[in-house]
């Protein structure tokens, strides 16, 4: 038990009258109160104090950082600014170049045909698809002796023909001589019957005797009328001989050349695209026995746009290509132009003819190459010819002067080149060209070729750099040099 509690009952009898604690509560807690007050007031002093340090602590750190900071750098406001590549546009004389397409083809190719029918007895080892073949080379043989025995008879009845005109001559020289004796028979017949016929006149001889010699004089007449017949008839027996002999003449040329022509050659120089037939096999006239396919010219019906007309002439410098990664170029040239517009496609059909050398070549243009062809006009019109980068969305950028007196440019270094101002300008694309283009001072090789009435002003700075990042009313600053460069003033 506590203390409070033993004594307890001790003190019981004073408690209704006076609490022991009470008179002396309240000036405890007005001196504790009084107290805290105090200690408040202390930390608020304490806590500004600290914080008026550390403001002034900071005050001077900050000043002597100040004071002790080195001076930046002056920057160049014009080191900022975009440097872009120029180019001066100038009207030139420019070749039109028309674009369209074909599929080549060999202007000398063959198929080479059997002209007699046989049995192929022979065909060279070097004679295979793809392999070179000369004018005049062996391609096949044929079988040769039917054709041997074939002249042997026609041989035979040309000498028949030739005998019998030979008896022909010696028939009409003894009918000659007999028609001479019976003309003499016959006058000697007719002065018989004349004289018989004055002497019975004169009373001297008989009727009888006159119809005698009457009859006598028929028969010669009649044997006369029979040579002379059978005289007249030797020049058309001689002619019919003539024809005949002539007919079996032509057969034997015929034979003969037949008998040759069991050997079939080339009749072109160039390569064999294919061989049709092989030893023993029965070739028959007129079949297909290989395709020789020269490859030294070849012809390309190139189709153009139909508005070309009249603009291309005859000579006109072409360029031919194929498309893809590995693709080729060759040269050629017009040699026709179609009279008609192809009103289905609405294009017009030049022919354009390359003469190549295939042994020299690497790639060499082959029949049936589909390619893509640039015609170049040989008539030139002035235009302005921009480097094709330069367009982009049919509109280029000016970089245009820039007044002294303007105030944008203000504080930009002069010396690094001069400054100019980024204006759009839409321009009209006519038609684009491929390859160096004389005089244009850069290494470019697609260019664009604007329409005169869509075209930049004469001697307007194009800019061809940079395009991406330009804006309408930029500075920007010029390489230097570059327009002089680009317009191909050096």
């Amino acid at each position: 038990m506590s203390a409070n509690a033993k004594t307890g009952p001790a003190s019981m009898p004073d408690s209704p009258s006076t609490p022991p604690t009470e008179p002396s509560s309240k000036p405890e807690m007005r001196a504790a109160s009084e107290a805290g007050g105090r200690m408040t007031a202390l930390a608020y002093g304490t806590r500004a104090g600290l914080a008026v340090l550390a403001i002034f602590v900071g005050v001077v750190v900050f000043v002597a950082l100040k004071q002790t900071k080195a001076p930046p750098a002056r920057s160049n406001l014009g080191s900022a600014l975009l440097q872009v590549l120029t180019y001066d546009a100038h009207a030139r004389p420019t070749a039109r170049v028309w674009e369209g397409f074909g599929t080549a083809r060999a202007m000398t190719a063959t198929d080479v045909r059997a002209q007699v029918s046989g049995t192929v007895i022979e065909r060279p080892d070097a004679v295979e698809a793809g392999a070179a073949i000369g004018r005049g080379e062996t391609i096949i043989k044929v079988e040769p002796l039917d054709y041997a025995e074939r002249i042997t008879v026609s041989e035979q009845r040309i000498g028949a023909i030739e005998a019998q005109l030979s008896g022909l001559e010696v028939e009409e020289t003894r009918l000659r001589e007999q028609l001479r004796l019976a003309e003499q028979e016959q006058d000697a017949a007719r002065r018989d019957f004349q004289r018989v016929r004055e002497a019975i006149e004169a009373g001297a001889g008989s009727p009888g005797e006159l119809d005698q010699f009457e009859s006598a004089l028929l028969r010669t007449q009649r044997t006369l009328e029979g040579v002379r017949q059978q005289v007249e008839m030797i020049p058309s027996r001689r002619a019919q001989l003539a024809a005949q002999l002539t007919g079996e003449r032509s057969t034997l040329r015929i034979e003969r050349e037949n008998l040759t022509r069991t050997v079939v050659t080339s009749p072109i120089a160039g390569v064999l695209q294919a061989i049709d037939f092989e030893r023993g096999e029965w070739v028959g006239a007129a079949q297909r026995v290989a395709r020789v396919v020269d490859l030294r010219r070849i012809e390309i019906p190139l189709r153009l746009a139909m508005s070309a007309n009249g603009s291309i002439k005859i000579g006109d410098r072409v360029e031919l290509r194929t498309d893809g990664p590995s693709a080729a170029a060759w040269s050629g040239r017009v040699v026709r132009i179609a009279p008609e517009i192809d009103s289905s496609t609405r294009t017009l059909e030049v022919f354009v003819e390359v003469v190549q050398d295939p042994d020299a070549d690497d790639r060499p243009l082959l029949p049936g190459q589909f390619v893509v062809g640039r015609v170049w006009t040989s008539a030139t019109s002035e235009r302005v010819a921009l480097p094709r980068r330069a367009v982009v969305a049919d509109r280029v950028m000016l970089a245009e002067p820039i007044a002294e007196g303007d105030d944008a440019i203000e504080g930009f270094d002069r010396e690094g080149g001069e400054l100019r101002r980024v204006r759009p300008a839409a321009v009209r694309v006519e038609y684009h060209l491929g390859g160096a283009l004389p005089g244009g001072g850069v290494n470019d090789r697609d260019w664009a070729v604007l329409d005169p009435e869509g075209s930049v002003a004469e001697g307007a700075v194009v800019i061809l750099s940079n395009l991406d990042q330009l804006t309408e009313g930029m500075i920007v600053r010029l390489a230097p040099g570059s327009a002089e460069r680009a317009s191909g003033s050096d």
